[in-house]
């Protein structure tokens, strides 16, 4: 099943009952020369993503929507992307938990009553960047492995919103967005990113892929291996996340799997 939703602030949203996940569909209409604004949203995922390969439980009652970009700014300038989407989907998760806080995490987590409210994974090939959101709408079980508990909108008292209301709203919000930084750049885009950020001035503890990498070995020999640890100290103008530790060495990290200590 298919159905086409009124294309609204430049974008063209299609519903689809089930896929493996938004993101393929995009993917395969960007093979096919579609416009920037494309965008797919999802009932059901069979084969849902998050990054590095992580799975993201995508039963029915969730958001799990994708948008094609063509950027108007340099490849260099993409990371921004990842907070400009986190930021939009912030603002109207915010407005459907009015008395909820909705933060932020590196590098693009959304947070809300102590678990995770929606991830996002930003795809780049060639001239093309596909935004995948998921946002659990209805209650979800635990994953596995995960590094905080999942939550809910419905979970955390909003039993009104539904996939398809949140992504219009963030369809319209995420292409104003994009529009901005493209003209403003990252800077306006940073400073209001730290205005959310769940962790300013706290413990966290990272691991960098090679770290990951270096972690599984040690296991599957039963040793261990350290993983970076310090105290949040800002975010930088690439975003990069600056990390200082107890001997005032200071690590920039600009990929890697965070955890919040405490």
């Amino acid at each position: 099943m298919t159905d086409e939703l009124s294309k609204t602030g430049g974008a063209a949203i299609t519903i689809v009952d089930s896929a493996t996940s938004s993101s393929d569909l995009v993917w395969a209409a960007a093979a096919q020369d579609a416009p920037s604004g494309t965008a797919f949203l999802v009932l059901e995922q069979t084969a849902g993503r998050g990054r590095r390969g992580a799975g993201w439980s995508s039963s029915r009652g969730g958001m799990y929507f994708s948008m094609l970009l063509r950027p108007a700014i340099s490849p260099r300038l993409w990371f921004g992307l990842s907070f400009v989407a986190a930021l939009a989907i912030r603002q109207e998760l915010a407005r459907c938990l009015a008395t909820v806080p909705v933060m932020l995490k590196w590098p693009n987590d959304v947070l809300a009553g102590g678990g995770k409210l929606c991830g996002i994974l930003l795809e780049a090939r060639g001239e093309v960047v596909v935004i995948g959101t998921g946002v659990n709408i209805a209650p979800v079980g635990a994953l596995p492995g995960a590094k905080l508990p999942a939550t809910s909108l419905v979970q955390l008292g909003d039993n009104t919103t539904d996939p398809e209301t949140l992504a219009r709203c963030y369809a319209d919000t995420l292409m104003s967005r994009v529009m901005a930084y493209e003209t403003d750049g990252f800077d306006p885009v940073r400073r209001e990113w730290l205005s959310h950020c769940a962790h300013i001035e706290g413990m966290m503890r990272i691991a960098r892929p090679e770290q990951l990498a270096a972690k599984k070995a040690d296991a599957e020999k039963g040793g261990t291996n350290n993983i970076v640890e310090g105290r949040f100290a800002g975010l930088g103008a690439d975003g990069a996340l600056h990390l200082m530790q107890d001997d005032g060495e200071r690590h920039v990290i600009t990929t890697g799997d965070v955890d919040l200590v405490g």
